[in-house]
């Protein structure tokens, strides 16, 4: 990938993040309003003289304030951190230590690729779709759908019928939802859509497959094989000819977590961007979420594999700081 694209590609990663959330807004006002708790507080115990107001003034302003800072310089101080570990990650500086390298080599005697299900592309694709979320949210569907029909002819004392109406609407769709995620939907649609199935199905089957799970649930995956490279995550199948593909290079994402509008905590998310070329000409690319040692056992796969001669230091980095996590 030149340099040119890099930068281009860059620009599209931040342009991402433009509604990102002021978490450091929200922290003066609510340092405002424990300053002005604390002034309330001051002038209703001036008055009353009440020793319950006295330790309420004295403990709960300084704790919201207290909690406040301590988020604020907490939020900074990984802010500093993270500088340099995205530095680290872009220059490749973290991947020539020992004690990366040594971790890699451990996850490898351990790990492997997955193995194909005998019965074809097809049935491995569902097969990694179907998991008991899908089923539970089809079940919970059902029952809310069949018991809002039951209520409309059975009526029950104070049970409106725009509720049994709500309830066939939403029980409808998590049933179908539900039911259209265990099939495996977004497989069935690939295999209507899609060109060269047959070449798609040899490839695949033949093909080094890497999934990642959340909650020891598959949620996205990539198989390279020797003609086409398949990319399935929790909405779609992608198929992309190999003699298409440009690169695949790393990718790091940096996500700020926050709860109640005020800053918790980070951690890293890791991407294989595959950079290809449209049938127009036009260049894109797909990225797949696995973990750090995934991501290295893939690229390193793909260039022995087809560029066994080029190096293969091409990374990206994004931040992206607009994921709230409530409790």
């Amino acid at each position: 990938m030149n340099h040119m694209f890099r930068g281009k590609y860059n620009e599209i990663q931040r342009m991402k993040n433009n509604n990102m959330l002021d978490s450091k807004k929200n922290l003066k006002i609510e340092i405002i309003c424990g300053v002005a708790l604390a002034i309330i507080l001051g002038a209703v115990y001036y008055f009353y003289r009440s020793w319950e107001i006295l330790v309420i003034l004295i403990l709960v302003p300084p704790a919201m304030m207290g909690f406040c800072l301590y988020a604020y310089f907490k939020e900074k101080r990984h802010d500093r951190s993270s500088e340099k570990d995205i530095q680290s990650f872009l220059s490749g500086e973290k991947y020539r230590k020992k004690e990366w390298k040594t971790a890699y080599y451990e996850y490898k005697e351990k790990h492997s690729f997955e193995e194909i299900s005998p019965k074809g592309m097809k049935h491995d694709l569902i097969k990694r779709y179907r998991n008991g979320n899908h089923r539970g949210l089809a079940e919970i569907g059902l029952l809310l759908f069949a018991g809002s029909i039951a209520a409309v002819f059975y009526p029950i004392k104070n049970f409106y019928l725009g509720y049994s109406i709500l309830g066939i609407l939403f029980g409808g769709a998590f049933m179908s939802y539900g039911i259209y995620k265990y099939v495996g939907g977004p497989v069935r649609k690939f295999y209507k859509t899609a060109n060269n199935l047959s070449e798609i199905e040899k490839s695949y089957n033949k093909g080094k497959m890497l999934s990642y799970k959340t909650n020891s649930i598959n949620s996205s995956g990539i198989n390279l094989g020797s003609t086409y490279t398949v990319i399935f995550d929790n909405d779609r199948v992608t198929a992309v000819e190999n003699s298409t593909i440009e690169d695949m290079v790393r990718k790091m994402v940096r996500v700020k977590k926050y709860e109640n509008s005020v800053y918790s905590g980070q951690e890293y998310n890791y991407y294989v961007s595959v950079i290809y070329r449209e049938s127009d000409g036009k260049e894109s690319h797909i990225d797949v979420r696995l973990d750090e040692f995934q991501c290295e056992m893939i690229i390193t796969e793909f260039h022995r594999s087809f560029y066994p001669h080029r190096m293969y230091d091409n990374i990206v980095s994004e931040t992206k700081d607009d994921t709230l996590v409530t409790p």
